[in-house]
């Protein structure tokens, strides 16, 4: 279990035992292949055709006997800095996701992002932005956005707020859960537009996203039973049976981790 809480390293295990003295060839043997990083697309290519945007947040941490460690990949994407404007080349592939915006542009959608799960939906905004601006008719747009601190991990706020300000994004919900005394979290801002919930889902046909962490994943769930149980007259199984409709419809979509 300790050597779990400090994530011991191949590098750890040779300096602790220096008796053991694998050939490298061995060491290839042995040590497994690094696994691969999914991350989710952060821009339309509507907006942005010739390149891929990513939202990576460093992983760093300290481990209990106070060792200092940073995440294999997303420490190895901050050292790599083009200084000469030489090409950086990286092996990467494209995966589907579940991530796909209703296929009519005016269907109403409704996001939810922890953190680094703001990217897909920054791709969903762009690619809405990008059909306004060639005159079509797009619908409404919320987004409940949770992270810690506002000054540290209000990830593409500008952005947002501008967004925002424009109508693009109709609703912008922010939970950043350490800036005051009480906690606050996503489920709890959706717990607050039960109309608006009401009206985008149930009586618009609109759809929902979820990315991000797992945990939130019952409480938003719970939260939008209530927002169905209160705004629209269902009873708590009625609304359960509404969410497991959308589910079968493609309507309520989660991608979590």
């Amino acid at each position: 279990k300790n050597r779990v809480a400090e994530t011991i390293t191949y590098n750890d295990l040779l300096r602790e035992f220096t008796s053991a003295k694998p050939s490298l060839t061995q060491l290839l043997d042995i040590i497994p292949p690094i696994k691969p990083r999914h991350y989710s697309i952060a821009s339309s290519m509507k907006m942005h055709p010739n390149s891929v945007h990513l939202l990576v947040v460093v992983e760093d941490w300290k481990t209990p006997s106070g060792k200092f460690r940073v995440g294999q990949c997303s420490g190895y994407l901050s050292t790599l800095t083009n200084p000469t404007n030489e090409d950086i080349y990286l092996t990467v592939s494209v995966a589907p996701s579940l991530m796909k915006l209703p296929p009519k542009h005016t269907q109403p959608v409704i996001m939810a992002g922890l953190g680094t799960g703001m990217a897909p939906f920054r791709a969903f905004i762009q690619e809405r932005q990008y059909f306004a601006s060639q005159g079509e008719e797009v619908g409404p747009m919320a987004l409940y956005f949770g992270s810690r601190f506002r000054a540290k991990e209000y990830l593409y706020g500008e952005e947002l707020e501008a967004y925002n300000t424009s109508g693009l994004l109709t609703y912008l919900r922010l939970a950043f859960s350490r800036d005051q005394k009480e906690k606050v979290y996503i489920q709890h801002k959706l717990q607050k537009d039960k109309t608006e919930i009401h009206q985008l889902l149930m009586k618009e046909k609109g759809h929902f996203y979820l990315c991000g962490p797992t945990w939130p994943a019952g409480d938003v769930y719970d939260a939008i039973v209530d927002n169905f149980c209160s705004a629209g007259g269902l009873d708590k199984q009625e609304a359960q049976k509404e969410i497991y409709n959308m589910k079968e419809e493609g309507r309520y979509v989660l991608e979590v981790y």
